[in-house]
């Protein structure tokens, strides 16, 4: 995964024939960290570790995507009471409430892991959501570099 550059207020040069729009180096941060995460849980010793480390790496794309927005928005953007990442980001970009709802009907399987409640899961369920993860995190990326046709 190719992490956005940020660059100070300047468009990046990416592809040929494209510019990449900077974006925070908050939001470049998270993602990076995020494509860390799902890296480690590619290596995980049991399908409760993946689930749980991927479930963090999408915990971190929305980090990003919170960025991003916050930093488009401006400093007039009001912050919300709730701290919950996928209700947050589902409001901030409607274009990811899918997956907001997707992650948020996983968290119960998550904190389950987390309290050492659930300590088997089924492989075959660790491995979807880890390509489910990955396939977010691409979606985090895409909205963050907002390629454009670069003039002629």
């Amino acid at each position: 995964m190719v992490v956005p550059q940020v660059a100070d207020g300047r468009a990046v040069r990416g592809r040929p024939g494209c510019v990449v729009r900077p974006v925070s180096s908050r939001a470049a941060t998270m993602l990076r960290r995020a494509d860390e995460l799902l890296s480690e849980a590619a290596g995980a010793r049991d399908a409760a570790e993946r689930f749980q480390l991927a479930y963090l790496a999408a915990l971190r794309g929305a980090g990003a995507v919170l960025a991003a927005v916050e930093v488009r928005a401006g400093s007039s953007a009001r912050r919300s009471r709730t701290r919950n990442a996928w209700v947050l980001m589902a409001k901030a970009n409607p274009g990811f409430a899918r997956w907001a709802d997707f992650f948020a009907d996983r968290s119960a399987t998550r904190a389950a892991i987390e309290a050492g409640i659930t300590r088997t899961l089924p492989v075959e369920e660790a491995d979807t959501f880890y390509d489910e993860v990955g396939s977010f995190l691409h979606e985090v990326e895409d909205c963050l570099s907002e390629r454009v046709a670069a003039p002629e």
